[in-house]
């Protein structure tokens, strides 16, 4: 196979499961709802519609009762169903789960209230509902179904040819010769007439499901990548295919922490080199941005987004990174660096410890086995060289960002200490809740609705709500940003099957 062949149908294969994050459909939230701190996971049903199983784990001892109600950002909440009680889990404590139809695609927000004895609070968990995949019919069902349906015909005809035969004799009376045929042509023409109703009615649900599987599956918005060298700089160029339009297709971006795009680039197959940079738009579609001294390589491109409906989308792509330009290239920088860019080249150790380098250590602080589907506490402190827990300071609007990849690549996820959600779509869909959202968004109409940093979880402990979708083995980047420098921890877990 050519190498460009190759290439280009691996990026086929990693486009397919690119929606919000890779692999990770589920959404979790850390956070409060007024007085309450609350922990949310809404497990998405892959289908449209389907139901979302929600899971809200409330950590205070005077809660009474606890709902949630789906919004589609069309609808808002006037046209919203009334909410849902959450039910408490048997065996647990504050832990309540509800399930919620999402009934058709796009945007939507889980509105969480919980109401006790500090009052009433809320919390707003942006989801994308889409179709991601057709359940299949069960073979027992199937074959159930089949059986009444050959009934059904043999009833339907033997009524039809009864009813011909019969229907006006006089009480007692036994059909004639004529009757007997009429009868029988009556089974003919009725089996006829509903085998054509049946065939008509395959071929309006061939047409049906075909749609779906065209127009209804998510359907992953391609983008090519590029990189040209202009003098020092290595400048990449993505560029998003726009024909697929529509309510999941690309429209306008909203920032999130200040930036319409957040890309991530991971070297394969070592995941050795990583990059959390920042493109700045030349238009609509396109991007660009200039490359840190990562080595040269084939890297995995994984571009973060969110729309003013607050669905939001990871693209994915490959890129070929040459070599850097050569010492005393000259030529004008036409990108200036994001001040927010960050790279990490090498891999991770054994030791649940990372070197941050200026005697600064990154420390995974222990806790329960890593298992699949499992919510998971990730809990990370950096220690400078007095072993004092060293003071972070916030950058894009938090006090760390996390990536996780799965060591294939068919699982990505970009993590901050509120949860795995978007939070410039929660924003939004919090100033759409309250009818606040200007017309046109910007970053600056958006700065009213943008929160604060997370607090730290004392002795500046930073903590991830996350939930592994799949076991294996996966890499996990912290960043944290310390004396004005951005720096990247790695780690590697290796999460194991739920018994």
């Amino acid at each position: 196979m050519r190498r460009e062949n190759f290439f280009t149908l691996l990026l086929v294969l990693l486009a397919l499961p690119a929606e919000a994050h890779v692999g990770s459909p589920n959404v979790i939230y850390e956070g409060n709802a007024g007085a309450y701190p609350i922990r949310v996971i809404v497990r998405m049903p892959g289908v449209v519609p389907g139901l979302a199983e929600i899971s809200v784990r409330v950590t205070a001892p005077d809660v009474r009762r606890v709902t949630v109600l789906p919004v589609h950002w069309r609808a808002g909440v006037e046209g919203a169903p009334p909410p849902d009680e959450a039910k408490a889990v048997r065996g647990e404590t504050n832990l309540y789960s509800a399930e919620l139809w999402l009934m058709t695609r796009g945007a939507y927000s889980v509105h969480v209230r919980v109401e006790g004895g500090r009052g009433d609070g809320k919390a707003i968990v942006p989801v994308n509902s889409v179709a991601e995949t057709r359940l299949p019919m069960p073979r027992g069902l199937a074959v159930a179904l089949g059986g009444l349906g050959v009934l059904l015909f043999l009833f339907w005809v033997t009524i039809h040819g009864t009813a011909t035969r019969e229907s006006v004799l006089a009480a007692g009376a036994a059909p004639s010769r004529r009757d007997v045929w009429l009868g029988r042509g009556a089974i003919v023409a009725s089996a006829l007439g509903l085998a054509a109703a049946l065939f008509a009615g395959k071929h309006w649900w061939d047409n049906v499901d075909r749609d779906h599987r065209n127009n209804r599956l998510f359907q992953p918005i391609a983008v090519t990548t590029s990189v040209r060298v202009e003098g020092a700089q290595r400048i990449v160029r993505l560029q998003v295919d726009d024909r697929n339009q529509g309510s999941l297709g690309w429209t306008p971006l909203v920032p999130d922490h200040g930036k319409l795009m957040h890309v991530f680039l991971v070297r394969e197959p070592g995941m050795d080199e990583f990059a959390h940079i920042h493109p700045v738009r030349r238009d609509a579609t396109t991007f660009e941005v200039a490359l840190p001294p990562v080595s040269a390589g084939n890297y995995r491109v994984y571009a973060d987004v969110t729309h003013e409906s607050g669905l939001s989308k990871t693209l994915v792509a490959l890129v070929e990174v040459p070599d850097m330009p050569a010492v005393g290239a000259v030529g004008e920088f036409l990108l200036t660096p994001d001040a927010d860019d960050s790279w990490h080249s090498g891999t991770a150790g054994e030791k649940p410890s990372a070197p941050l380098g200026n005697g600064l250590t990154m420390e995974w602080e222990p806790g329960p086995p890593l298992l699949e589907k499992r919510e998971a506490s990730l809990r990370f402190v950096v220690m400078d060289a007095q072993r004092q827990p060293a003071k972070l300071e916030p950058f894009m609007g938090m006090f760390s960002h996390a990536a996780i990849r799965r060591a294939d690549g068919a699982v990505f996820a970009h993590l901050h200490p509120g949860g795995s959600l978007s939070m410039a779509a929660q924003q939004v869909l919090e100033a759409r809740a309250e009818n606040k959202l200007p017309k046109i968004i910007t970053a600056a109409s958006m700065e009213p609705f943008c929160k604060s940093p997370p607090a730290l979880l004392g002795d500046q402990t930073v903590s991830f709500p996350y939930e592994f979708p799949r076991p294996g083995r996966y890499r996990i980047w912290v960043q944290v940003k310390i004396n004005g420098r951005i720096l990247t921890g790695v780690f590697d877990a290796d999460v194991q099957t739920a018994k």
